[in-house]
């Protein structure tokens, strides 16, 4: 039979245009997930100051990423470094830590990738610490800035544990008193059993003298932090002495009715953390020890109180010293974080001290 040449014509038009329809229109390719795991540091790096972990983490039916440090295989001695409910599909950073909380030796980093029925999968990465001894030039360490040579617990001859071998964190509390989040955040810790320490500065004392009473009634420890908050660093002795004693003077107008006979101002936290080559000698002339700290979680930026507490639990360590805001602004993010902190780290097992 003789086709006609238009219905050939149209016949082969449309075979040829189903034809490229399928072959240049290709389906789109899903590129895989990575597989969990810890890629960075990687097995057997040599670490020391502030370590960056980076991980991938996920699953189909993802619930939760948990990070912790473990010395040598001991698991029962695991430290906490870090908790997340998003999943980690590609290298991300899943947490840090500060390497000179722990003795020089042999570390795993443990990934724990836990599912919605509660069964998980582990992932281990072996490393090295050494804060003192030699990194390999081929492996540059990344070493936390010290912007303060301060007394620590260890130095200011704490405790990093109770009588009964709970881990024990001090919180600390600067630029107040508030007359709005002082007697907030005084509230709270009487909640939770918790004693801190207040480091006041004199002017704010003088203009809110009622609401530094609160801290004294319920036996926190109070601390100079200087009259005007003004930098320490290059002062004369004579205007640092000024600093501190107008300090004392304006407490005692408040509180000193509330204070032992003999109570006496044992530590000083100077503005900023500013230190000069004379701080220290200054101070232990008027009978204080100048108090630094281990985390701060920079509450004073205000960057949401659930990055506050998240901050401080994921560092927390037995005699950490932690650096909190009740006054210089508006402060109400801390208070909510630090209920946040009481709840989680009490759970953790965790006890508040004031420096004594």
């Amino acid at each position: 039979m003789i086709v006609p040449f238009r219905v050939t014509f149209f016949y082969r038009l449309l075979v040829l245009t189903l034809v490229v329809g399928f072959t240049v229109q290709p389906a789109a390719a899903s590129s895989p997930a990575a597989a969990n795991g810890i890629v960075a540091p990687a097995a057997g790096d040599v670490v020391r100051g502030v370590v960056a972990v980076n991980g991938v983490a996920h699953t189909a039916d993802f619930a939760k990423w948990q990070l912790d440090l473990l010395p040598g295989d001991d698991a029962s001695n695991a430290v906490f470094l870090g908790v997340g409910e998003t999943a980690a599909p590609a290298a991300s950073k899943l947490a840090q830590f500060d390497s000179a909380r722990f003795p020089d030796g042999a570390y795993k980093l443990r990934l724990r990738v836990v599912r919605r029925d509660g069964n998980y999968e582990e992932h281990f990465t072996a490393i090295t610490i050494a804060n003192t001894g030699p990194v390999p030039a081929s492996q540059p360490a990344t070493v936390s800035p010290a912007r303060l040579v301060s007394n620590r617990a260890a130095a200011l001859g704490l405790p990093t544990h109770s009588a009964e071998d709970q881990p024990i964190i001090y919180l600390t509390f600067d630029d107040g008193p508030s007359s709005v989040f002082t007697p907030q955040i005084v509230d709270l810790l009487a909640r939770y059993d918790a004693q801190a320490t207040f480091f006041v500065i004199g002017v704010h004392v003088r203009r809110a003298l009622a609401a530094l009473r609160p801290v004294a009634e319920a036996g926190h420890t109070i601390a100079n932090h200087t009259l005007s908050h003004k930098s320490l660093a290059g002062r004369s002795q004579q205007a640092f002495a000024g600093e501190l004693q107008a300090t004392e003077e304006l407490v005692a107008a408040s509180v000193g009715d509330l204070l032992p006979a003999d109570h006496a101002f044992r530590y000083l936290r100077p503005p900023g953390g500013g230190v000069d080559a004379n701080t220290i000698s200054y101070a232990a002339k008027l009978g204080y020890k100048v108090v630094g700290w281990d985390i701060d979680p920079k509450d004073w930026r205000r960057p949401g109180a659930a990055a506050i507490a998240s901050s401080v639990i994921q560092r927390a360590f037995p005699g950490a010293i932690v650096v909190l805001h009740d006054g210089g602004g508006a402060n109400q993010q801390t208070v909510v974080a630090v209920e946040t902190i009481l709840q989680e780290l009490g759970q953790q097992g965790y006890v508040f001290r004031a420096l004594p």
